[in-house]
């Protein structure tokens, strides 16, 4: 593994032999502020001390009331960092109750950023913001080599912070090289030396590490858990910090409690009585069977647009969808299909069997059925669905058996969103509690019990199905691969779409953003990055091509598709897509992996920031230089460390590393900064945010990996962090629903696996073919960081916007 790339070490302990042989139980505290790095905290913790870390909402109640009784069952309080102001008590929350401890009742506490803040103010050093924030910046601080810091020299890390420390202000003046000055109870450990003004100007210094003089109580400024901070330097003053913190424990006699379980705490319960509508759904699937069968042959000739062409007939419930630029999965109908939608504001689900395809002669009627149901108990449904329907056996080769293909909203993911007691609803906002045909479903999914799965590298087509008829002699499964191989020695070439998609495309109106007004929320947004409510924003902003619909039924079903291919064609990405499910009907060339696990135990997230448009004059080598940049790498930091924290709340302590850290790749019509980060799930020990998970009999991944959608969602990449203090300034800032954009799409595998895209470079409508008009939207935007320039900004927005955008050009026009 090379250095700084997040495999933080673990101390060698083992709990279960600590707790045999009667050693006592290094226990931590950890008061979570809902920040979006956490769980890399806690992570830090428990691999590098070998503590057990109990995780408390800042807006928790103390168990009994007794705050003093409760501590006394620990070794050390961790505060930590978070969104906001110290001086403003709902971001602190019972923090500030940890400084009102005296005498026998203190105990060691460790504050990190926030924390550190809390300290410093509690003490009566002011608290300011910066001229400039240093957000996802890495520097160099210098180190007083005492204390916390005894033999760690100058050390690179990373900061996230708008706020500052004004020791400066507490004396005119403080000698070089010396602490804290007289006034202050705290003595400064660490600092980093900045010149605002430029070169010549002279140097401030920053207070990065602080102790009290007297008490047991440490803060820093700097994130030591971020996978860009000096690894070695950050474990040796955690572990300084903790022999210091065990060395006042034992003078004064602490520790004779014993450890409380770490589950000693509860968050509010989400769950509630599985829907009745769970075993509907249990009917509607009665046919698949535990085992995929399959025929499969190899062939350059017919490509996962041509099988889709020929099993599915216009217009009806289609998904295709490519995974990692390697296989495409293609939903073909079957007497089982059905398909659910989900409105996550109004809290009803909608379940209905389609229309039988022309080729199913004599299927029933569709059945319709509505049901009104809670967000968690969606999620509850969807395990207990998928684990009750497991396959166990198919081709191993394929990652898709049979199960869900569909989509997720940007909104469902605001519905997930943990959010503190003071705010009464969700950041999804208010508004109708009748659905709108602007705004589709916000989960989409279509069952699928037959299935062809192409593999692109190796021209390999896999057909298959869970109903046992099909494997039949001469039943479905034969007769699909006599099927495609007829079409396959007629060649099955398809008539140009240029002419039909330009008749329509000339008299489209498209309404574009205005820029004047982009350039104002580019602003407001930087004005909550300096007031310290949040690290980055993504702010995107919304395109609307309005066009006519094809005059006969056939075109009017087709358009659609034909859009699709010509996307296809135009920004070829890894993670293609089209969806017709109902109305909505999604076209999509993605380049970002969301989330991806295997059938056994691998997790991983490929979050994409940092965007450079390709031409003649622009190469892979300057693109490296372009995105090298402090603003750029800022950017992709940030988001790192992000889905670091939410896949440590799924995989738990030592289950995360990084496997690729802002790397720039080829992304089709742009070059792009990503990062792969990987978690590896053990049931026995999951992660704080999978703790809730019902213990189901089977052991696949499918409870895993939609647990992981359920507490990632949404796209961290979409968002900026801390998540949830940035999705409730960014609904404020863009006042719109963003819908389908920026949601994810893939499938849920009945073998345990699961693929999604983040749902960027896409087109969606959810326009009825009945009306006169049809209207697709596009959204596009990018992070904005305090170094960004509002320009800058509008300029990316553009350039993604293109990659789709041209789409809607009539030929002779691009």
């Amino acid at each position: 593994m090379a250095p700084l790339l997040g495999d933080w070490t673990g101390s060698g302990v083992d709990h279960e032999s600590e707790v045999n042989q009667g050693v006592h139980q290094r226990s931590i505290l950890f008061l979570d502020a809902y920040d979006s790095f956490s769980y890399n905290v806690v992570a830090m913790l428990e691999e590098v001390l070998g503590a057990r870390v109990t995780v408390m909402m800042i807006d928790a109640e103390w168990p009994d009331a007794n705050m003093v009784e409760f501590l006394r069952h620990y070794d050390a309080v961790v505060l930590g960092p978070g969104p906001g102001d110290p001086k403003v008590a709902e971001d602190v929350g019972v923090m500030a109750d940890i400084w009102r401890l005296h005498g026998a009742d203190m105990l060691p506490v460790l504050g990190i950023c926030l924390g550190f803040q809390s300290l410093c103010l509690h003490y009566g050093v002011p608290v300011r913001r910066l001229l400039e924030p240093l957000h996802g910046q890495v520097h160099r601080i210098t180190t007083s080599q005492r204390d916390i810091f005894e033999g760690v020299q100058d050390l690179e890390v990373t900061l996230y912070h708008s706020l500052y420390a004004g020791f400066d202000e507490l004396v005119e003046s403080t000698p070089r090289g010396a602490g804290a000055p007289a006034k202050s109870a705290l003595d400064i450990l660490a600092w980093l030396s900045v010149q605002p003004g430029g070169p010549s100007s002279s140097a401030t210094r920053i207070p990065m590490a602080v102790r009290h003089r007297e008490k047991p109580l440490w803060g820093l400024q700097f994130h030591p858990e971020s996978c860009k901070s000096d690894r070695k330097g950050c474990n040796e003053l955690l572990r300084n910090w903790w022999d210091m913190a065990a060395k006042y424990n034992k003078r004064h006699g602490r520790g004779e409690y014993g450890s409380l379980p770490t589950d000693i705490i509860q968050p509010i319960s989400e769950a509630t009585r599985l829907s009745d509508v769970a075993f509907t759904m249990m009917n509607w699937s009665a046919s698949s069977s535990q085992h995929s069968a399959s025929r499969s042959f190899v062939t350059r000739q017919l490509d996962a647009e041509k099988i889709c062409e020929a099993l599915n007939a216009p217009g009806s419930p289609t998904v295709l969808f490519q995974s990692n630029g390697r296989h495409s999965i293609i939903s073909v109908p079957s007497p089982g299909s059905w398909r659910l939608e989900y409105y996550s504001q109004q809290q009803y689900l909608l379940m209905e069997k389609p229309p039988a395809s022309s080729h199913l002669e004599g299927a029933p009627n569709p059945s319709n059925i509505k049901v009104e149901l809670a967000v968690p108990q969606l999620w509850d449904i969807l395990r207990y669905l998928m684990d009750l329907k497991k396959v166990e056996s198919g081709d191993r080769e394929v990652p898709f058996w049979a199960g869900f293909l569909g989509y997720f909203s940007y909104e469902l993911g605001l519905a997930c969103l943990a959010h503190p007691k003071h705010e009464t609803e969700s950041v999804q906002g208010r508004g109708s509690s009748q659905p709108s045909p602007e705004y589709p479903a916000d989960t989409s999914l279509l069952w699928t019990d037959r299935s062809i799965v192409v593999d692109n590298e190796t021209g390999r087509i896999t057909i298959q199905s869970t109903r046992q008829e099909d494997n039949l002699p001469a039943g479905w499964l034969d007769s699909t691969v006599s099927l495609l191989k007829d079409r396959l020695e007629t060649g099955c070439s398809s008539a140009t779409d240029t002419e039909f998609l330009d008749s329509i495309l000339r008299q489209g109106v498209i309404q574009f953003p205005d820029q004047d007004t982009y350039l104002g929320k580019v602003e407001a947004c930087k004005d909550e990055l300096r007031a310290g409510e949040s690290y980055e924003l993504c702010l995107t902003v919304e395109t609307s091509i309005t066009l006519p619909w094809p005059d006969t039924d056939v075109g009017r079903a087709e358009f659609p598709w034909k859009l699709y291919r010509r996307l296809r064609k135009y920004n070829p990405a890894a993670f293609s897509a089209f969806a017709s499910l109902g109305n909505v009907k999604i076209v999509s060339s993605s380049p970002e992996c969301f989330l991806n696990w295997d059938r056994h135990s691998i997790l991983e997230m490929k979050p994409m920031k940092g965007t450079v448009r390709k031409s003649r004059s622009m190469t892979l080598e300057k693109a490296k230089d372009i995105l090298g940049s402090t603003k750029e790498m800022a950017e992709n930091l940030m988001i790192a460390d992000l889905i670091r924290h939410d896949l440590y709340g799924i995989c738990g302590t030592n289950g995360v590393s990084v496997e690729k850290l802002l790397e720039v790749e080829d992304h089709g019509r742009v070059y792009q900064m990503i990062t792969h980060v990987k978690g590896r799930v053990d049931p026995r020990r999951p992660g704080y945010a999978a703790k809730g998970l019902p213990k189901f009999q089977s052991s696949n991944m499918s409870g895993y990996g939609l647990t992981a959608l359920q507490r990632c969602l949404p796209p961290g990449s979409m968002t900026g962090a801390p998540k949830e203090r940035s999705c409730m300034h960014l609904c404020s800032i863009e006042g719109r629903r963003r819908a389908i954009y920026s949601g994810v799409m893939g499938f849920l595998d009945l073998g345990g696996g699961g693929s999604f895209s983040v749902l960027i470079r896409t087109a969606f409508t959810s326009s009825n073919e009945m009306d006169d008009a049809q209207k697709w939207r596009i959204g596009a935007g990018g992070a904005v960081t305090m170094l960004s320039s509002a320009e800058g900004e509008w300029d990316e927005m553009l350039t993604k916007l293109r990659t789709v955008c041209g789409i809607f050009m009539p030929s002779n026009v691009k």
